[in-house]
């Protein structure tokens, strides 16, 4: 997701490139975590800017997939508001923010139909696991260079080797399924062309 700002239509037509890319992720950035329980839903926002950084990557375009390798997403955990005191100590508890404090974000794929990106392989890291899904993409193009990358995913808790949280002597039960929303305002730096073949 970080990269396709930088991706041009015209490399993803080709049948064959190598590139060396850098994005930017800009501080208006949004993500959240949604999730539900037997009494209420909960919504935990992403509170702390996201840093103005620089991100590089080493991307392969063959036809219509881009392989991609290089920096991820790194998320602080104590970063996120879930707008109650209680539900935001339940929440860092559930996710181990002690011994894992992050939650990281890895591009690993770009699928594209027409030179236009759609959907992306991710690996997200959380709580000392790594699962691997592939997220459905919108994208805006929102002018000075700037593009809306946006997308949402549902993961499992047990898919993490992590327990959903229970209060009031088990009473109130987090289920196990939440959506991790985001949207992603990047624009690219620097790109470089490495080889093309036609």
């Amino acid at each position: 997701m970080f990269i396709l700002a930088a991706i041009q239509p015209d490399f993803l037509k080709a049948q064959h490139h190598e590139v060396s890319i850098q994005t930017i992720v800009l501080n208006e950035s949004k993500l959240r975590i949604n999730g539900t329980s037997n009494v209420t839903d909960f919504e935990c926002k992403y509170a702390n800017n996201f840093e103005r950084d620089t991100l590089s990557h080493q991307l392969e375009i063959i036809k219509d997939s881009v392989l991609v390798s290089g920096d991820s997403l790194p998320l602080t955990i104590d970063s996120f508001d879930c707008g109650k005191r209680a539900i935001n100590r339940d929440f860092k508890s559930t996710l181990k923010s002690k011994e894992y404090p992050n939650i990281d974000i890895t591009l690993l794929e770009v699928l594209s139909e027409n030179g236009q990106p759609k959907s992306a392989s991710i690996a997200i890291s959380l709580g000392g696991a790594t699962q691997q899904y592939l997220v459905s993409l919108t994208e805006e193009i929102m002018g000075n260079e700037v593009v809306a990358i946006s997308g949402s995913q549902k993961l499992k808790l047990s898919d993490f080797n992590l327990e959903p949280p229970r209060a009031l002597f088990g009473l109130i039960k987090v289920r196990d399924e939440l959506v991790v929303s985001f949207e992603l305002l990047v624009k690219p730096g620097k790109t470089e062309l490495s080889t093309a073949i036609n």
